[in-house]
């Protein structure tokens, strides 16, 4: 366990005023991690342009465009929605996707920024690295790599037919349609819609995943007011990347219900201090254009941060949190995403649920306390069917 973490409380925190600690550090977030999210001078308007009937008749699949006004231009995306074929409203699952439809090129990460990350990197660090690359050579991501959110229905990433088996509705967008994952993409025309020279000057403007963020509570505007949906039991899921995104989301927009956060690693569920694999300096070395500027100033330097991982799980309390870890992803380091979401189980304590114990539970497992959840999976990085389950299974037990 890590004792030099940043307090969830200040000296006078209560459950009556729990919501203004949670504010601090969602604007902490934004300052020094994500960047400043838009929240006035734009609107969000959805057009359908096609519905069919999907899973033989089971449910029914409609297909939109969103389009994100500001008063001098405007940009969009779209997003898929499957409904299961009853008269009452009923809850959705809004997946995150960061798989793409098509196959498209990685780019390569600045080649100076590695160099740069290898030089500074401690002897501790490399020598820690050096089997866990070994590992991911061996035991890659089980999961699909493309995904098409208007056909597939049996996808284990995004298993709609299960979905809609559990009385939910079931929606998607692809995060690189909003914004793609490459540096030198970086702003999409989505993206410069919200050009900011003082956030820029004092390294706040977004990254990627801020922006992915902003897209999907666009998407949750969308479902909100759709006739079908019940806009009580929003429920938003994400995986590696996608799973930083859904927390980040979840941690400011109180309209999410509920969140699926899997494999997230680094700057997801995972603590910084003392982790193990991917790290602050990493990440950033690799993926700059996922955050704003601010955030590597922190590069080797985790122990100054002000903030850590908990604070940003406990910003989605009292609401309901599902963290998951699989045993083989020592990148994302399950031991510290077990920390994160333990400490942050304490801020649901606060305010009249349980806390989560000191160990975790057995790989194979789940543990909840009240409305939060976890496990750890055998195998390697990635987001399966059993992993579905227990989400599901989660939220059937808090009718969400």
């Amino acid at each position: 366990m890590r004792d030099n973490l940043p307090n969830l409380f200040s000296n006078n925190t209560t459950e009556k005023n729990w919501n203004e600690r949670r504010i601090q550090f969602v604007e902490m977030f934004e300052k020094y991690v994500f960047g400043m999210t838009p929240k006035t001078g734009f609107e969000t308007c959805a057009s359908l342009l096609y519905e069919e009937p999907a899973l033989q008749g089971k449910a029914r699949r409609e297909y939109y465009r969103i389009e994100v006004k500001k008063e001098q231009a405007s940009a969009s995306f779209h997003m898929c929605l499957i409904l299961p074929c009853v008269e009452e409203k009923v809850p959705v699952v809004l997946m995150i996707s960061n798989h793409d439809k098509c196959a498209s090129k990685a780019s390569m990460p600045d080649s100076n920024a590695v160099k740069k990350l290898l030089e500074e990197a401690t002897p501790e660090w490399l020598a820690q690295i050096e089997p866990i690359t070994e590992a991911q050579k061996s035991n890659c991501d089980k999961a699909p790599e493309l995904l098409d959110i208007q056909r597939d229905e049996q996808n284990e990433y995004w298993p709609v037919n299960q979905i809609i088996a559990s009385g939910r509705a079931a929606a998607a967008f692809y995060a690189a349609e909003v914004q793609p994952d490459d540096r030198k993409q970086f702003p999409s025309e989505f993206t410069a819609l919200f050009e900011d020279a003082e956030a820029k000057e004092k390294g706040q403007y977004w990254g990627t995943l801020g922006v992915w963020a902003f897209a999907a509570s666009r998407v949750i505007d969308v479902l909100c007011t759709h006739k079908a949906i019940d806009p009580k039991r929003i429920s938003l899921a994400g995986h590696s990347r996608g799973a930083k995104t859904a927390l980040w989301c979840a941690a400011q927009d109180t309209r999410v219900n509920s969140v699926l956060v899997n494999n997230s690693g680094c700057t997801g569920a995972a603590i910084s201090r003392g982790k193990k694999g991917e790290n602050v300096a990493s990440i950033n070395a690799f993926f700059p254009h996922w955050f704003c500027s601010n955030y590597a100033q922190y590069a080797w330097k985790e122990n100054a941060m002000p903030f850590d991982q908990h604070m940003l799980l406990a910003a989605v309390a009292p609401r309901l949190c599902y963290v998951t870890s699989s045993t083989k992803d020592m990148w994302s380091d399950p031991d510290a995403e077990w920390q994160g979401i333990q400490e942050a189980s304490k801020a649901w304590k606060l305010v009249g649920q349980e806390e989560l114990p000191i160990q975790p539970p057995a790989a194979g497992h789940t543990v909840c306390a009240g409305n939060v959840g976890y496990h750890r999976r055998e195998g390697t990085h990635g987001l399966t069917m059993w992993d579905w389950e227990q989400f599901l299974n989660f939220l059937d037990k808090h009718k969400a």
